[in-house]
């Protein structure tokens, strides 16, 4: 399922960010697993090594469970520029519909929106991938590229979202910076949403100890 072609590099030329070719690998380190016995064995993804994390959440009730990871340079999400998120929601709902629920509110909330699919290493058939780029979520001075893969098993679904701020633009996934500080800005985001395409590219399923996918 995997191509190398198909994956995500953004790119500052000329003060312009624009979206196209592809990322090498970044390598990893810090390896989060998350499951459940009863429905899907384990997910298996690698938070970027070049990045030092810290995790700001660890919430489980009635079978779901979210989590949440931040730069340890940071306060909290609102401050960092970076973050990673992993849900598990008990729902039964084909991946391709819970997948369209989740991205609802960036579509309400977003002045433009680009969402593309993306492939994964992993090749679980009940998957779905998408990359969204967001202009400018609403207020609050700044855009998103976020990255946005799927599992599920029937019973639960699984999420793992990797968000990366970038400076507001009009047309999603194209920025313009204003100033030496959005240009600084935007060399950062490139380098953080190359790091997070490549961590959700490799995620992993494993039914069991033994078998991943």
């Amino acid at each position: 399922m995997y191509k190398k072609s198909n994956l995500l590099s953004i790119l500052v030329v000329g003060g312009l960010l624009t979206l196209t070719g592809c990322v090498g690998v970044q390598g990893d380190s810090k390896k989060v697993t998350v499951g459940n016995k009863a429905t899907i064995g384990k997910i298996d993804f690698t938070l970027p090594q070049q990045i030092k994390w810290k995790q700001i959440k660890n919430q489980k009730k009635n079978g779901n469970l979210l989590a949440e990871w931040i730069p340890v340079t940071n306060k909290d999400h609102n401050s960092a520029p970076v973050r990673v998120i992993y849900q598990r929601l008990v729902s039964n709902q084909p991946v391709n519909k819970f997948l369209s629920a989740m991205t609802q509110p960036l579509q309400k909330a977003c002045t433009n929106i680009k969402a593309n699919p993306f492939k994964t290493t992993s090749t679980y058939k009940n998957q779905a991938n998408v990359e969204v780029f967001c202009a400018q979520l609403g207020q609050s001075g700044f855009g998103t590229a976020s990255y946005l893969s799927v599992f599920s098993d029937g019973v639960a679904s699984y999420m793992l979202v990797s968000e990366v701020k970038l400076p507001p633009s009009k047309k999603a996934g194209v920025v313009r910076p204003k100033n030496n500080k959005e240009k600084q800005w935007a060399s950062t985001s490139a380098t953080l949403a190359k790091f997070m395409r490549q961590m959700n590219s490799n995620i992993r399923f494993c039914s069991t100890p033994k078998k991943c996918q």
